[in-house]
């Protein structure tokens, strides 16, 4: 688990901060964007990311907070505060960013659901069924 000191910046000083760190991140290439994140994140870090990322997209197909925890290996109690915090649009704006990228969100789902398949024994006509479709719309 990542630790956090216990010193806090004032919040207006951090705000300043980090609107500056975003600019910075949004003016980046993809290349630079990922070594960004690979030099500045730890591991714990990354994978904490990409997880978070996943239980929203799952949950925004419809997953139950018992398939996310199970498949993503989170806690419950972490897929289900996810699935509060999504519940009451915490992630509203998120979820509008990704669906407007629309190809990128396309490619990011058709990953997760292959990685997720792989986890599940193939029994169950119609077990899985794509998310893709309802993209098409």
């Amino acid at each position: 688990m990542t630790h956090i000191s216990k010193n806090k910046l004032p919040s207006k000083e951090f705000n300043s901060l980090y609107n500056q760190m975003t600019d910075l991140v949004a003016s980046f290439n993809k290349e630079s964007t990922s070594e960004f994140f690979s030099e500045l994140l730890g591991e714990e870090e990354r994978v904490m990311l990409v997880k978070r990322l996943a239980a929203v997209v799952m949950y925004i197909e419809g997953n139950s907070s018992y398939r996310v925890w199970q498949l993503l290996q989170l806690s419950p109690s972490t897929a289900e505060k996810i699935r509060l915090d999504y519940e009451r649009g915490r992630y509203n704006k998120l979820t509008n960013i990704i669906k407007r990228q629309r190809n990128r969100y396309h490619d990011f789902w058709r990953t997760l659901e292959i990685i997720l398949q792989a986890k599940l024994p193939p029994r169950g006509r119609g077990r899985w069924k794509s998310a893709l479709s309802s993209l098409k719309h």
